[in-house]
């Protein structure tokens, strides 16, 4: 007998939509994630583009709804930091930081992604003393200070518009020769009259002693260099998946997402992945949640299957 029918690694928007789907077949569901539940959605002040809400909706309001539902029909979580799967032939087995261990019939990896890295001398170093990657988190640190954000996509732009709320001065670094961000978001950067956007310009170093006090740039066409004060460094280049303890586990691609197919599943059996964490995934929290549906729908046949024969 399996301690669960289901483990999903992971509390985002699409373990937990997995986990509601998976409950409300009266499926014996447990979700496992390191922090605490919701995503990484609860660090966004507002999401405009999620169906069903006309002015948007902050994301930890969006985050404690997702949990509040999931919970009220029965999904167990628990938090704890899962480091490896080990396959048998019968079952599944999900291990965890502190000894914990898990048996289950099917596991759906949720597990997200985190921010990447510039990779430039000093990110490390002065990170928590001025390099920073959550606006809504950190940005109050920063009122009436001068902050670069690195990163022109919908999260750099997003987070750029946030601290020209708190910050005296906004400048907005982007390597590629514009911004990337949704035409929306473009145009309020635009507008925003404490927001400087400098675009092909790539980050080669920050400085500083204790905390952050420059930036050094690299004008990538006219190979133009300059260094710009500033009192801090936020960064939101892309995502990195979570998924250093499934090589080997289950096939990722070159950028170490899981691939799967349209039904959510990996080449390995009883193993599924949704949300951020598989290829091909747009990043959106709609999408998540699309992916956790379909994971958690996919399963419950699985689940029947076996049942039956």
């Amino acid at each position: 007998m399996f301690d669960w029918d289901v483990v999903i690694i992971g509390g985002g928007p699409a373990g937990l939509t997995a986990g509601l789907y998976l409950s409300r077949a009266n499926r014996r569901t447990l979700l496992l994630d390191g922090d605490s539940f919701g995503g990484y959605i609860r660090n966004v002040e507002l999401i405009e583009n999620y169906p069903g809400f006309a002015e948007g909706i902050a994301g930890a309001r969006l985050a404690s709804e997702m949990v509040k539902q999931a919970e009220k029909y029965g999904l167990r979580m628990e938090t704890a930091e899962v480091t490896g799967i080990e396959l048998f032939s019968g079952t599944r087995w999900v291990g965890c930081s502190k000894g914990q261990g898990f048996t289950t019939n099917i596991v759906i990896i949720a597990g997200g992604s985190r921010n990447k890295k510039l990779g430039v001398p000093g990110e490390e170093e002065l990170e928590g003393k001025g390099v920073f990657s959550c606006a809504f988190c950190d940005g109050g640190h920063f009122a009436d200070r001068v902050v670069a954000v690195c990163g022109g996509g919908d999260a750099g732009v997003t987070e750029a518009l946030y601290m020209a709320k708190i910050a005296s001065k906004v400048i907005l670094v982007e390597a590629m020769p514009e911004l990337t961000a949704t035409a929306i978001l473009q145009e309020r950067a635009s507008s925003e009259p404490k927001l400087e956007i400098r675009c092909g310009i790539e980050v080669k170093a920050i400085t500083g002693d204790d905390k952050v006090e420059a930036i050094e740039l690299l004008d990538i066409a006219g190979k133009k260099k300059e260094t710009i004060k500033v009192d801090g460094v936020l960064v939101h280049i892309g995502l990195d998946p979570n998924t250093e303890y499934l090589d080997g586990i289950v096939p990722l691609d070159s950028q170490g997402f899981i691939v799967v197919n349209d039904r959510m599943e990996t080449e390995v059996p009883y193993i599924f992945a949704a949300g951020d964490i598989r290829n091909g995934s747009p990043r959106q929290v709609v999408t998540a949640v699309g992916d956790g549906a379909i994971a958690a729908i996919s399963a419950q046949r699985l689940l029947q299957e076996s049942e039956v024969n």
